[in-house]
């Protein structure tokens, strides 16, 4: 899976009295995966959280006063780099342990093979 990366700075999409609705486009569509890991990151600071952001398509959602969109914008590039990190971990995490499977499988099918040859 390709990292997924903001290609640009935030647009105003809307306003409501002194607050921004902001759209940041992604490169990708993330996965539900990556989703759930950027959801959950381990540092955030109030008032930005992710789970005031939301993900449609290949954008970012979220509504800010002017003054702390610079502030969102640094966390939200920590957390698209710690879901990319995350969920690289995961994927090979599962890579690893499915090789490893595989051997041991192909070791176990091997001994059963051998223990059988003389029937």
């Amino acid at each position: 899976m390709n990292d997924i990366m903001r290609t640009g700075p935030p647009i105003p999409i809307a306003v409501r009295g002194s607050e921004y609705e902001l759209n940041v486009t992604l490169n990708a569509t993330p996965s539900p995966e990556w989703r759930r890991v950027f959801q959950a990151p381990d540092e955030w600071s109030e008032p930005c959280h992710p789970s005031r952001i939301t993900v449609k398509g290949q954008m970012l959602i979220f509504t800010s006063e002017e003054a702390r969109v610079k502030v969102w914008m640094e966390q939200i590039d920590k957390w698209i780099a710690a879901a990319n990190r995350k969920r690289a971990d995961m994927a090979a995490s599962v890579t690893a342990r499915a090789g490893g499977d595989g051997d041991d499988q192909r070791q176990k099918i091997q001994e059963m093979t051998d223990r059988l040859k003389d029937l």
